[in-house]
């Protein structure tokens, strides 16, 4: 039986296959996105993420080394799986020749194993013998060292008497031999921290020949390549889990591992919500092309099976010489499917085949079983056993109740069974399009006959009609089309509204189409740097995070607002570029002041004091780039005095940021003090305060109050108040740098580059001007637009900023994409393919096993060949057309119940049309080419 009629069990075969392996297409896609959102997430955590620290401070013994308890602790602890360890220790120390010494006086002693072997020597050498140390840039810059220099060192202790440190034993000379750089900041070499330390490096020799009284040692454990996999999940977490019971005081564990682990669980249960259903409609699909090939199959062999009943063969082996040929088919073409789509080596996919293959055996011996238990009768005048027409519309309207279930599921609780509303409802569409189908076509052909004149392409159309009409096979191959088709459209429609949110999420989240992190040592020396590498303003930006309130996130960026528009992504929603941009930096009233010279001098009177401990002091930020200084001025005493205070850092130039009347914090007399000859006549005071410009100068009257700054006069080099642009209600005390309250005036906003309609902006140059801080630029980035020239961050570091990181919105994209539920979504578009594949794969079975016998008939009476020649192409794309049609529609019905509850399409509209349209023309062409080819093959049969 199989050898007689081997291509229709040939075909049932593959079909099976093909089953199969899209049922496997979701096991295959489950385990590739494992293994992307392993490494992107790997490769986006921080390094406090990747990497486990155990470190101890270590006492010195009676006789002055270090006890080995530690090392004998964590040496056996860290041993994770796939991770290497860098151990180290440091120390503080302060100068020889003090005995007592400040903090700022302090150093740090610093060993790291292999440290010459992760930098790059700028100047000098690294470390070769006993006394050798080598220094960063900055450290050197600091201290003023160059290679060649050496300085006396010796180890400190705090001293609780004096409030001090106090120098420990004998001190040690080292000599700077080099100024090294790490090779790379962000190699897992260097741990948590990323990059080499502030300190003196030395080696394991220099660093025993220290009295110290203790020292931090630490072990960094760092993954090497491959440590971090699906595979090794369960072994990190279990040694995580172990890890985290021995820490003891001498040895502590540190690590956010388990914050990465718990990132990556959500990211694949995320998947695993979404595609598991919706490989739904491609099994439904699988068993449908199944069913219409076995019953094509059976129909075949009727007359057979009536033969076999007619001559007293028992049921039982009727059933079996009826169900053989196609459970054999069935088995080897799942053993085949699951091959080919590799199921052997993929994780779970043992669960999808069993459903597919279990449910083609089903739908097989469904039919088989239903055909050959028809009348002998009918078996031998090969007439179709149809169902009783109660039992289609019971089936149908439960269809319908387990939609409309779905969709009011998925829309009070998505997830779970909910998330086969989708399915469904197109499902229901199908099963409705299938039911108006042959009544359309019925009517058209019998309007079409009753016309008069009746050409030979309205008569093959007429006749092509009436196939769909009376045909049971019609109405199933249009359902079957029609879901096809719909699920394509809905995947596509998905992802294309699923990529549109990720490109405006992207642009949203970066700000600019490049974003740098840097280096900067102040506000200012960032403001200055990127405008002197970008003079046109064009390019780059500098961006500043702010803290607004007292919280620790920064919920605000400053920028240089000038040229906000030119560098920033814009997002929908946003006010117009230049009129924001103006509205932030609008003009200065006054120039700010300016101070040159190694000296500034303050000619003041004070009228009233109340108290004798009233300082004056005065705070400057360098123009080229230094931290902002605050310079002692003296005790204010009453009458007109000259108070004067040395200046170094203004050699080449200074802002006056503010002048400072140090009053006492609670409530007292009114301070009255006069400033002859000032810079500015117009000054900011805090509330209460007031400040009155005279012809001998400026009068301040400075109530007493227990409010922080009630002494501070700012001289106006800005607006009176710091405009920002806000999506979001700001706090009662805005605070920019330094957490003191300033003055804003707001300006409303929807959404807002970089901090969308979370956050605010402000011009980074007016907010500095209200900075109470020492001017540091923390987190400083610059924002590059599209058309930046690639030798905009050489002329950065030109101007003394070091790049240490570079993002792109295609960065961002990446992650995004690479998020669970975008992945889990995107699986809708390849189980669209594969509807579409099976569905071109159905309408190629039916085509094949159509019977051209009433055609033949048709002839004997006088129906042209060429006529009867168009009938069945006709038949093809009438139902492709209608197909069409209704998987738009079913499509559009499936997007409007539940498209905006799905996750990760939560509150999404209409997608953007075009890649959609685009998918379902294509669609419809695959399935033409595919029914007209096949039809051509069995005609020439």
């Amino acid at each position: 039986m199989l050898w007689s009629r081997r291509g229709r069990a040939a075909a049932v075969m593959l079909l099976t296959a093909l089953a199969t392996a899209g049922a496997l297409a979701a096991p295959v896609y489950l385990a590739r996105a494992d293994d992307r959102i392993v490494r992107t997430e790997v490769a986006g955590a921080t390094p406090a993420e990747r990497t486990v620290l155990i470190n101890g401070e270590v006492q010195a013994s009676s006789v002055g080394s270090m006890a080995n308890t530690f090392q004998s602790l964590a040496g056996g602890w860290l041993d994770t799986p796939g991770y290497a360890t860098v151990f180290s220790a440091q120390f503080a120390a302060q100068p020889g020749d003090l005995v007592l010494a400040t903090a700022a006086q302090l150093n740090t002693i610093i060993f790291r194993e292999d440290v010459c072997g992760h930098v790059r020597v700028v100047a000098g050498r690294c470390l070769m013998g006993t006394g050798d140390a080598v220094l960063t840039g900055r450290t050197a810059e600091r201290l003023g060292l160059r290679p060649g220099d050496t300085v006396s060192l010796a180890g400190s202790r705090f001293d609780t008497t004096s409030n001090r440190f106090k120098k420990f034993g004998d001190p040690t000379p080292l000599t700077v031999v080099g100024i090294v750089e790490p090779r790379d900041a962000a190699e897992p070499y260097w741990g948590r921290a990323g990059g080499a330390r502030d300190g003196f490096q030395v080696d394991r020799r220099t660093l025993d020949t220290f009295a110290r009284p203790a020292e931090l040692q630490s072990y960094d454990a760092y993954p090497l390549p491959g440590a971090i996999t699906v595979d090794t999940l369960p072994a990190l977490r279990e040694w995580l889990v172990e890890a985290s019971k021995r820490g003891t005081d001498e040895a502590r564990l540190n690590t956010d591992l388990d914050t990465l682990l718990d990132r990556i669980a959500q990211r694949r249960a995320e998947v695993r919500a979404t595609v598991p259903f919706a490989v739904a409609p491609v099994l439904l699909l699988a068993w449908a092309v199944i069913t219409l090939a076995v019953s094509i199959v059976i129909r075949v062999r009727r007359f057979e099976h009536g033969v076999i009943a007619l001559r007293g063969v028992a049921r039982p082996g009727r059933w079996w010489l009826a169900t053989g040929e196609t459970l054999l088919s069935v088995l080897t073409g799942a053993l085949l499917g699951f091959t080919a789509a590799g199921g052997w080596q993929t994780r779970g996919a043992w669960p999808y085949a069993a459903v597919a293959v279990l449910g083609a055996l089903a739908v097989a011996l469904t039919v088989a079983l239903r055909t050959v238990s028809a009348p002998v009768s009918a078996l031998l005048r090969q007439v179709d056993r149809h169902t009783a027409r109660w039992r289609g519309f019971a089936l149908e309207g439960v269809l319908v109740v387990a939609a409309v279930v779905a969709v009011v599921q998925i829309r009070g609780r998505p997830g779970g069974v909910a998330m086969l509303a989708p399915a469904l409802v197109m499902l229901a569409c199908a099963v409705l399009a299938g039911r108006i189908g042959p009544l359309l076509s019925g009517l058209f052909a019998d309007r079409a006959l009753r016309r008069r004149a009746v050409g030979r392409f309205r008569l093959a159309g007429a006749l092509a009609a009436f196939r769909l009409a009376r045909r049971p096979v019609g109405a199933r191959l249009l359902a079957l089309l029609t879901l096809a088709v719909g699920s394509l459209a809905f995947a596509a429609a998905a992802t294309s509204a699923v990529d549109q949110r990720q490109r405006d999420q992207a642009d949203l989240e970066t700000g600019a189409p490049v974003v740098l992190g840097v280096d900067a040592t102040s506000r200012t020396q960032l403001l200055r740097a990127v405008r002197a590498a970008d003079p046109e303003g064009r390019s780059a930006m500098a961006a500043v995070p702010v803290r607004l309130g007292d919280g620790d996130t920064p919920s605000a960026f400053a920028v240089d607002a000038t040229r906000l528009p030119a560098v920033a992504l814009w997002p929908a929603g946003a006010p117009a570029a230049a009129r924001l941009a103006a509205e932030l930096h609008p003009p200065a009233p006054v120039e700010p002041v300016m101070h040159t010279g190694a000296r500034i001098t303050l000619d003041v009177t004070a009228a009233t004091l109340g108290r004798p401990d009233i300082a004056l002091a005065a705070t400057l930020a360098p123009l080229d780039g230094g931290a902002t200084a605050n310079v002692e001025l003296g005790m204010l005493v009453v009458g007109r005095q000259s108070y004067t205070g040395e200046t170094p850092m203004c050699v080449r130039g200074c802002r006056l940021v503010e002048i400072a009347v140090q009053l006492p914090p609670y409530v007292g007399p009114t301070i009255v003090v006069t400033l002859h000859k000032p810079p500015v006549t117009e000054w900011r005071t805090a509330p209460g305060a007031t400040a009155a410009a005279g012809a001998d100068g400026v009068t301040f009257t400075l109530p007493m109050t227990s409010q922080p700054g009630a002494g501070a006069l700012r001289p106006a080099g800005g607006p009176d108040r710091l405009p920002v642009a806000t999506a979001i209600a700001l706090p009662d005390g805005f605070k920019t740098f330094g957490g003191k309250d300033v003055p804003v005036s707001v300006l409303d906003a929807a959404r807002l580059p970089r901090v969308g309609s979370t956050g605010s902006l402000v011009d980074l140059e007016y907010a500095d001007l209200f900075a109470a801080d020492n001017g540091r630029a923390d987190g400083a980035e610059v924002w590059l637009s599209a058309s930046a020239p690639p030798t905009i961050v050489d002329a950065l570091r030109a101007q003394g900023l070091a790049v240490t990181s570079r993002r792109t919105v295609a960065d961002t994209r990446a992650v995004i994409a690479a998020g669970g539920t975008a992945l889990g979504l995107r699986f809708y578009l390849v189980a669209g393919l594969l509807s579409v594949a099976l569905g071109a794969a159905g309408l190629a079975i039916a085509a094949i096993g159509t019977t051209t016998a009433d055609l033949r008939a048709l002839r004997v009476q006088g129906l042209r060949r060429s006529t009867g020649r168009l009938v069945e192409p006709f038949v093809v794309l009438a139902l492709v057309a209608a197909a069409g049609l209704a998987g738009v529609l079913a499509a559009t019905a499936a997007w409007f119940a539940v498209g905006g509850t799905l996750p990760g399409l939560t509150g999404t509209g209409l997608p953007p049309l075009a890649v959609p349209a685009a998918t379902v023309a294509a669609a419809l062409l695959v399935l033409t080419v595919a029914g007209l080819t096949a039809q051509a093959a069995a005609t020439r049969r």
